[in-house]
């Protein structure tokens, strides 16, 4: 029991944790936040709670534990009877995990240089086509790596959008929902599109919802070169917090803007090369000098901004911190475009891959709802 008693003042409702803390929640908030069956539906998990009929000044009337210490019962002054759960009380109070940091909870593997992972994590093609749990472990790898392997896959179109699928539906984008990769491709002007050694970066800085995963299927390759790179832009940052949080502190503020223009597209956007959530946790790392656009900071701050930005880009050009991998038909790539950076050498002869991309919300929403029914 998490809760050990509760007492109604007029401030609020004070909430005596099993440590001794005590924390006091507003009345309106305790209203707004009522998760009984008339305020939330169960199924929906939506509001009915009319959050702007309520009284800015409410106070209840009596609040107290069921027998049970799961739930906070609460007496309103028009009569009304509200409930909230005390695993809500505990989630935002940081006492026990939500369901957000739940799917986030296990072991992530962070890697530069000094931490390299021993085998690269991969998974057969069969098993993630062939049972859900298969398909929970490739995401699983992907959360904790930033990437992974799918082994021994089928060198078709068809196939990958099959092995896509298996997460979700692909992110439509200028480029398409799946797409050809290939120094063929000639309708669309882009450095990817080219034979030439491409520099660690994250694809989509110019959308405001840049894709959360990217997948790579190769279906041809004849020539040498063209290894793909990765490098883990959650390990440089966390690197450069320890070594310099005042440019970490930069990286998380400035807003860098990025831009693509083709015939009949042109698409920018901006955010912070580190971005925050609302926790102040790292989410995002967006790092393209590609597509970077044009953009200027008060004097004493532009200085400061090369500075952090050189070495962020000191960090992911750093060979030993790259992975690089040779791909070949049979064998596909996976990674977090918000997590990790990709490059390619240069190469010779023909290198032709089949992809996509997800979105972020729809692959996290995959893995926690396999998370909770697998478990059951």
């Amino acid at each position: 029991m998490i809760i050990k008693n509760v007492t109604a003042t007029p401030s609020g409702l004070i909430v005596l944790w099993a440590d001794q803390s005590s924390m006091t929640f507003s009345w309106f908030w305790l209203m707004d936040h009522s998760d009984d069956s008339q305020s939330v539906n169960s199924q929906t998990l939506q509001r009915n709670v009319d959050t702007f009929s309520i009284p800015l000044d409410i106070v209840a009337d009596a609040a107290g534990l069921n027998a049970a210490a799961t739930l906070v019962k609460i007496n309103w002054p028009n009569q009304q009877i509200t409930t909230i759960s005390c695993l809500r009380l505990c989630q935002v109070a940081g006492k026990v995990l939500d369901d957000e940091q739940l799917s986030n909870a296990h072991s992530k593997t962070y890697w530069l240089a000094d931490n390299m992972p021993d085998t690269l994590p991969s998974i057969s093609y069969q098993e993630v086509m062939d049972s859900e749990q298969g398909v929970l472990n490739w995401l699983e790898n992907i959360d904790c790596y930033g990437f992974s392997l799918v082994t021994d896959t089928v060198a078709t179109e068809k196939a990958t959008i099959a092995l896509a699928e298996r997460i979700a539906a692909a992110q439509k984008t200028i480029f398409g929902t799946h797409w050809p990769l290939s120094s063929d491709v000639k309708h669309h002007d882009d450095s990817a599109y080219t034979t030439d050694f491409l520099a660690p970066h994250t694809d989509a800085c110019y959308y405001y919802n840049a894709a959360g995963l990217q997948m790579f299927n190769c279906m041809e390759f004849d020539g040498s070169g063209g290894e793909s790179v990765l490098v883990d832009g959650f390990a440089i940052a966390r690197a450069i917090r320890e070594e310099r949080p005042d440019l970490y502190e930069v990286l998380s503020k400035v807003a860098v803007p990025g831009h693509y223009k083709e015939s009949a597209v042109h698409l920018a956007a901006e955010r912070p090369t580190f971005r925050l959530d609302r926790r102040g946790e790292l989410e995002q790392v967006s790092f393209n000098n590609y597509d970077r656009s044009p953009f200027i900071l008060a004097a004493q701050d532009q200085e400061k901004f090369y500075q952090a930005y050189a070495e962020f880009n000191r960090h992911s050009m750093n060979q030993e911190n790259w992975i690089k991998i040779g791909l070949r038909p049979g064998t596909a790539l996976i990674f977090n475009n918000w997590r990790c950076l990709h490059g390619r050498m240069g190469y010779s002869g023909r290198r032709y891959f089949y992809g996509c991309y997800h979105d972020r919300a729809d692959y996290q929403s995959r893995m926690r709802t396999l998370q909770k029914t697998l478990s059951l």
